[in-house]
């Protein structure tokens, strides 16, 4: 069924954007709370990354069940629906942690609610995305996109470096109550921006930054075959950057304890460095001072380099600045191909692609985060760090080699 795209008022854009931070906030926050007290309890660096993986697993599963029902139903009804979820998450975290219950049964509540996190998650952004795709026009919807996730990395650095000074005084339970606040604060932005009045847009015209969607589908539409190269090409290229970033979240907490044993203020100060490499990322492309060929040209090369800096130094100021760094090389990966993903499909199929595309993503995710843990555990930091290196390496070259085509050059306005 094709949907007539409509020009949302810009205030319906901010409450969007306010709904995409919110949320970023709130999931770092307890993202961080949970990592950092499952290695606590634990002692052990595969439990954490089994949590961390626990993120982007079920998500994989259900969300390849149920892609079909993507692109059916209002959008923002199913947004509410699936952050109603979240909150009822972090309550119950907040009560399990407040109660001092044992560390089996906080481990298995981390569990659970990261397990519900991951479907959700898969879902809301395919909503989201349908949500855009319809309601703006083309150059509207690429830079909303981009917005949305430099705001979601600002939001995230916020979190994650809340996430510090609650955990600095011991206050882990108020980072699963901030949490809940924050995710009823999103649900309320959400239905803001849906019921926001809308424009009439007479004769939209497309501007040049991003991805020339209608072009791109005009091309498609006379080319099936080329069409579908580029969709293989962003699920495979996907793989690596979408799980290089688990990785890293993961190892970053021994390597917290590493540099700095037995403190939390360390590993947050990784986390908002990441967070802040994301947003500076995200900057960049929004802003134009990157192409997004540019990045598909180089992101991966860049980040074996990085990561191969990370793993033969432990002075503080330098993890601290190459975790930055790399961070935002890898987010400017995940990025081009979030607005791929929203752009390249045709309209009637941006939710089911979109759905498909974070199930290779979470696959990619939990498949790091449980290989980083164990990494770490069997072979230590060092031999964790080159392997991502390795990886990022591998995939960089075959970019070079196999990746390329004319049609995503097309797609992503290389000249």
């Amino acid at each position: 069924m094709k949907h007539e795209a409509t020009a949302r008022s810009v205030r319906s854009g901010r409450w969007l954007l306010a709904f995409f931070c919110a949320s970023s906030v709130a999931e770092i926050l307890q993202a961080v709370a949970i990592m950092w007290a499952s290695y606590r309890l634990s002692h052990n660096a595969v439990v954490t990354g089994a949590m961390n993986a626990a993120a982007y697993l079920p998500g994989v599963v259900l969300g390849l069940i149920v892609r079909k029902r993507a692109d059916s139903g209002d959008a923002v009804h199913r947004l509410s629906l699936t952050n109603w979820v979240l909150f009822a998450g972090s309550s119950l975290l907040t009560l399990v942690w407040m109660a001092h219950s044992p560390p089996g049964l906080a481990l298995a509540a981390f569990a659970a609610v990261q397990c519900s996190l991951s479907f959700v998650k898969t879902m809301n952004k395919a909503h989201s995305g349908r949500f855009i795709r319809q309601g703006y026009s083309a150059s509207d919807a690429v830079r909303l996109r981009q917005r949305s996730t430099s705001l979601a990395q600002a939001g995230g650095a916020v979190g994650g470096g809340a996430a510090g000074v609650l955990l600095g005084i011991g206050a882990v339970g108020w980072c699963f109550a901030t949490t809940a606040l924050l995710y009823l604060a999103g649900l309320l932005a959400v239905r803001r921006a849906a019921s926001s009045p809308h424009e009439a847009e007479d004769a939209p015209v497309a501007r040049s930054a991003g991805p020339a969607a209608a072009t791109s589908g005009e091309k498609r539409e006379r080319n099936p075959s080329a069409g579908s190269r580029v969709l293989r090409t962003i699920l495979v290229y996907s793989f690596p950057s979408s799980g290089a970033l688990p990785f890293m979240s993961t190892v970053a907490v021994p390597l917290a304890q590493s540099v700095s044993p037995g403190s939390g203020d360390f590993y947050a100060v990784l986390s908002v460095a990441g967070m802040a490499g994301g947003f500076l990322a995200g900057t960049a492309l929004s802003s134009g001072r990157l192409s997004s060929d540019l990045v598909l040209r180089t992101a991966f090369l860049g980040g074996a380099a990085l990561a191969v800096g990370i793993a033969v130094t432990r002075w503080p100021a330098a993890v601290v600045v190459l975790f930055l760094v790399l961070s935002a090389v890898i987010t400017t990966h995940v990025m081009v191909m979030q607005v791929l993903t929203n752009q390249a499909p045709p309209e009637d199929q941006v939710g089911r692609f979109t759905v498909v595309r974070n199930a290779v993503a979470g696959a990619a995710k939990c498949g790091a985060a449980l290989v980083a843990g164990w990494l770490v555990q069997a072979l230590g930091l060092t031999a964790a760090w080159l392997a991502l290196a390795l990886v990022l390496g591998a995939a960089g070259f075959s970019w070079w080699g196999v990746g390329r085509s004319r049609e995503m050059e097309e797609l992503v306005g290389a000249n």
